[in-house]
């Protein structure tokens, strides 16, 4: 059965502790999407103590972070000494094997993202030694951006080369087209926290449609 993981995205101290009290009783992990505006237009909470207050008062739930900036290392410590146990970069940053190399050294996973504009090429050379890679949906930092089909593709041929390595997907993704998404070998869907939370009775009752129960 295929996990989906809520991920919050924004600049607002008072959303990222309401949605993650939020979310909490109903995912094992929450990612929590950072920009500090070098690679998305919008920026999101950067400071390192709120984002570990918000880790701190929920001990029972795993954090991931989603690291979409130019600069992914200088980052990296911090998030970890914060208390996430999982980090992602885009490989679209400016030095991914150095954020791989820096990482492996951290005791947590570490994963590699690829936007949905970007060729697979861009990110094959770093899946024999990722934990993770996330194969984005849509591009990123465009509103609204639409589900992209050929993002399937991609998944397909990671799962051929790597049949045992996790591939998740983010970007725009409902229950039609997340029943596509397991037929190609993702493992894990991410889902905005907003989508969730629009019906806040009916978190668990999403999560289970989008799982295809």
């Amino acid at each position: 059965m295929i996990v989906v993981t809520p991920a919050i995205f924004t600049n607002d101290e008072g959303v990222l502790a309401s949605q993650a009290n939020q979310l909490a009783p109903h995912a094992p992990w929450i990612q929590i999407d950072l920009s500090d505006g070098t690679m998305v237009p919008d920026a999101t909470i950067m400071d390192i103590e709120k984002l570990k207050a918000v880790i701190v008062s929920h001990p029972t739930i795993s954090f991931e972070a989603h690291l979409m900036v130019d600069n992914p290392v200088k980052y990296l410590k911090p998030l970890v000494d914060a208390g996430f146990k999982r980090i992602i970069a885009q490989v679209e940053a400016a030095d991914p094997r150095q954020f791989m190399e820096d990482a492996q050294i951290e005791s947590v996973e570490v994963g590699l993202a690829l936007d949905g504009a970007s060729e697979i090429d861009a990110i094959e050379p770093f899946l024999e030694t990722v934990d993770l890679v996330v194969v984005m949906t849509v591009e990123a930092g465009v509103a609204d951006a639409p589900f992209l089909p050929e993002s399937m593709e991609k998944m397909k041929s990671i799962r051929h080369h790597y049949p045992d390595l996790p591939i998740v997907a983010e970007g725009n993704i409902d229950e039609r087209n997340a029943s596509l998404l397991v037929d190609v070998g993702v493992s894990r869907i991410v889902i905005s926290a907003d989508m969730l939370l629009k019906d806040p009775g009916s978190i668990d009752a999403t999560i289970e449609a989008l799982q295809g129960k």
